[in-house]
């Protein structure tokens, strides 16, 4: 009788109970596949590593810069009868009078610089630390080492550019109050994505 109840209570009862147990052990019986596990490993050392680190406050503090430039000369930049005059929140973008670049610019320059620097020696660091040869020694194509590395850096710098870009929409759209139209909305986004097609070359 005990026997009975003691199996009645750890039976799970109806039939969504038993779909997630079951569903939950072949989740935890899944086997990740080796490329997405060195995509994993590769985008822990980037974001971990000094160089990184050192870009992302250079590229935060000429984010900010050239906000407060385009802020400043926003006035300046708004003409009677002009045509892009509906594209007035897009001059946020653009704007500069010299001292500081301008978004577009800067990321046109230091967007490259960023890929350099996550790519030039990503091969060769693994055989300084000595961990190039562990890593061979695994049953892996050598293609998923060289795809994976990519894959890893461009995923980087694709979250940091659309963190960037929206970081500086809202920023823009809490200090002018006016908030992007759905067309410049847009043209934002494809700029950040022809930019992460121009920086994924280098």
């Amino acid at each position: 009788m005990n026997n009975t109840l003691s199996s009645q209570q750890t039976k799970p009862a109806g039939i969504f109970p038993r779909f997630f147990i079951r569903k939950r052990l072949k989740k935890d019986d899944e086997i990740i596949h080796p490329f997405n596990v060195i995509v994993y490993k590769e985008i822990s050392d980037q974001v971990s590593s000094w160089r990184f680190v050192i870009l992302l406050i250079i590229i935060a503090l000429t984010c900010f810069g050239s906000m407060y430039t385009a802020l400043t000369n926003i006035g300046s930049a708004v003409k009677p009868n002009d045509p892009e005059g509906a594209f007035l929140f897009l001059k946020l973008y653009t704007i500069s009078d010299g001292t500081l670049p301008s978004f577009f610019v800067f990321i046109s320059f230091l967007g490259p610089l960023l890929g350099i620097s996550l790519g030039f020696d990503t091969v060769n660091s693994e055989q300084t630390k000595g961990t190039l040869s562990r890593l061979m020694s695994q049953p892996i194509h050598r293609d998923y080492l060289i795809n994976a590395k990519f894959v890893s850096a461009l995923t980087v710098i694709s979250v940091l550019l659309f963190a960037l870009g929206f970081l500086f929409m809202g920023l823009g759209m809490i200090m002018t109050g006016l908030p992007p139209s759905p067309e410049e909305f847009w043209r934002v986004v494809f700029f950040i994505l022809v930019s992460i097609l121009y920086i994924a070359f280098w």
